[in-house]
């Protein structure tokens, strides 16, 4: 890692994309994920790899090949990648694509020592394309429907086992929730649920044998939600402001929106706030996280936001990395500290390491009681 240059540097550090391994296309540079597994962080440059690194961000697989070296467009896709997720008790990471391409690597195949190594799936799949978000839940790999056809409801595979078919069955459900635009998965209850966002409302839904069954709760937001995370035994949306005026594809378009912290029992709001105007929002994207029981979110030139949310709209926040938009964000918490890049920020990753560390004394002090008043 080394200190960024220009403003902020005394806040936010850059690391190493590794994005010399890997495909050559017409692809702008910028990054597609990041996405932390536990020990296992992940990220993609967009038409260019996929990287697998250690907490100390030290890369040591890089995935860099393409199904389709003669066509330029269609590596692209090839190699932008929409989730990289665990299955659990499979010891398998699986890494899915725009085009619905599902690439699992072994996960013992990813570590190692010396310098970053090219690996190689040990099997493929396929799931339909153009899944925005996923997630896994039990077994079973959960996506949205395909954003072509208004991503109305859920996909819900078969239970994935050791040995993939060569394609993944799936079946639709919660079609009645509307557009899905984001997924989590929640902790802490016998079976799996599944966290889903839509917009202007999120909905907690089990997953029993395979089968997703009706949401148990669903619960309004002033939203169209982007990010549903399960973290200190609370689930945290956040999203843009809805507006039928501006799709999310059109990323500079979108503005501010809000967040809310609900329990996963009952849906019960704990509490709710808006978030700063210039949020990095946009199709697939996550620009916001929760780290050390706050949410940051990143702005479009790079500033990190920090929110307690015992004080909504009382956010501080970083200097800009730089003069104008980066594009949207893909972020992900390492601990306390956030990392992140832009689509349109080139081959670069950002650690907020000042914020994040320092968000009691940010945050004006450490409030007392829970955030559920529990």
């Amino acid at each position: 890692m080394k200190r960024g240059a220009g403003p902020g540097a005394h806040e936010i550090v850059d690391v190493d994309a590794a994005a010399e391994i890997g495909v050559r296309n017409s692809q702008r540079e910028g990054i597609g994920r990041v996405v932390v597994l536990d020990e296992l962080i992940c990220w993609n440059n967009l038409g260019r790899n996929v990287v697998f690194a250690d907490r100390g961000f030290r890369p040591h697989s890089v995935f860099g090949e393409t199904l389709f070296p003669d066509d330029d467009e269609s590596s692209q896709y090839d190699l932008d990648i929409h989730a990289v997720l665990d299955v659990p008790h499979g010891g398998l990471v699986l890494v899915l694509n725009h085009l619905g391409i599902v690439r699992a690597f072994r996960r013992e195949d990813l570590g190692g020592l010396g310098p970053p190594r090219r690996v190689a799936p040990t099997a493929t799949t396929s799931f339909p394309a153009d899944a925005e978000r996923a997630v896994v839940a039990g077994q079973c790999l959960v996506g949205s429907s395909p954003r072509c056809d208004g991503a109305q409801g859920v996909l819900v595979s078969a239970p994935i086992r050791d040995v993939l078919p060569r394609v993944l069955e799936v079946g639709l459900a919660n079609e009645r929730f509307g557009e899905v635009t984001a997924l989590g998965t929640v902790n802490g209850a016998s079976e799996p649920q599944v966290a889903l966002g839509g917009v202007g409302r999120v909905a907690l839904a089990p997953v029993v044998g395979g089968e997703m069954l009706r949401p148990r709760w669903e619960v309004d937001v002033g939203f169209r939600t982007a990010v549903v995370v399960s973290a200190d035994g609370l689930l945290w949306a956040a999203g843009c402001a809805i507006t039928g005026a501006v799709d999310d594809y059109d990323w500079e378009g979108l503005r501010g929106g809000g967040f809310a912290v609900l329990d996963p029992d009952d849906g019960r709001m704990v509490a709710e706030g808006p978030v700063p105007e210039d949020v990095a929002w946009g199709t697939g994207g996550v620009a916001v996280v929760v780290a050390g029981g706050h949410l940051v979110a990143v702005g479009r030139t790079g500033r990190l936001y920090l929110l307690d949310p015992r004080r909504p709209g009382q956010w501080r926040s970083t200097l800009p990395l730089a003069a104008s938009s980066l594009g949207l964000a893909h972020a992900d918490a390492v601990g306390r500290h956030v990392l992140f890049g832009f689509n349109r920020g080139g081959y670069r990753l950002h650690l907020g390491a000042g914020p994040v560390r320092d968000v009691d004394r940010l945050a004006g002090g450490e409030p007392s009681g829970r955030l559920d008043g529990r």
